[in-house]
């Protein structure tokens, strides 16, 4: 069941993204070309791909829900976590209609309470270990993605990469719950990055960066529970490379 769902995730992921890509182009939602120095494109574009994908995701989860007649509290925990992350950074990709000022004092206050509630939320249905370590890994996985979506594709598959080790760990450990969050993410991401590889023709936005930020937090708080050191160097390896790159990308762009 969990292949086929990713299947349908790829397929779902891939007309939504189309869809909002035309969107995004009819109605003017796009984001600007600025001076920016993480920003390289030369015109504005949509950037409604974080849209997509947490669509497409929740559709899937929906559907598997539906198909196997069980309500499950953990997934359900997990969309509504993700939703609230991604409606921060959906917020923020809105700046330019002038509709929402967020200063750079609030948009931190508000990282810090949106990832607070999705700490909470992702603890309260029985993932994680502990509420500081969960709220800890959100607001720096979410940064950390959302600092690297400067270039095209370079997000998603950094992301994607995290996400193939993860389906072997969660292979290695019999762990269906991530098997599936891995599979169903990482096919949300392909489908998108087919409009978003160079040229590209829409943006994930800060939503969808904080979105997958989001779902790596989830699948290392999954695996957080063996306390065993073969898990622990696994995560420190899985992680290294998007929090490594965010890092550099961001210490660069402050020294420009």
């Amino acid at each position: 069941m969990i292949y086929y769902l990713s299947i349908i995730s790829f397929f779902i992921s891939l007309v939504l993204t189309f869809l909002f890509w035309k969107i995004g182009e009819r109605y003017n939602i796009y984001d600007l070309a600025t001076e920016d120095p993480l920003k390289i494109h030369k015109k504005s574009v949509s950037c409604l791909g974080g849209l997509a994908m947490i669509l497409a995701m929740g559709i899937v989860f929906f559907l598997k829900m539906i198909l196997e007649n069980n309500f499950n509290w953990q997934i359900l925990g997990i969309m509504l976590g993700a939703f609230l992350i991604f409606l921060l950074g959906f917020i923020d990709d809105l700046k330019w209609r002038d509709k929402f000022r967020i200063k750079r004092i609030y948009k931190f206050i508000f990282l810090v309470l949106f990832s607070g509630l999705s700490a909470l939320i992702i603890f309260k249905v029985g993932i994680g270990i502990g509420l500081i370590l969960s709220f800890g890994l959100i607001f720096i996985l979410i940064n950390a993605i959302n600092y690297q979506d400067g270039m095209d594709g370079v997000a998603g598959a950094t992301v994607i990469i995290s996400l193939i080790a993860f389906s072997f760990l969660a292979l290695s450990f019999g762990n269906n719950l991530a098997l599936l969050i891995s599979l169903v993410s990482g096919s949300v991401i392909l489908g998108f990055l087919v409009f978003n590889f160079p040229p590209a023709k829409i943006f994930m936005g800060d939503s969808g960066a904080y979105f997958l930020g989001f779902i790596l937090a989830v699948l290392t708080l999954i695996f957080s529970k063996p306390y065993s050191i073969p898990v622990v160097l696994g995560l420190v390896f899985i992680l290294g490379l998007p929090l490594f790159d965010g890092t550099i990308i961001k210490t660069k762009s402050d020294f420009e």
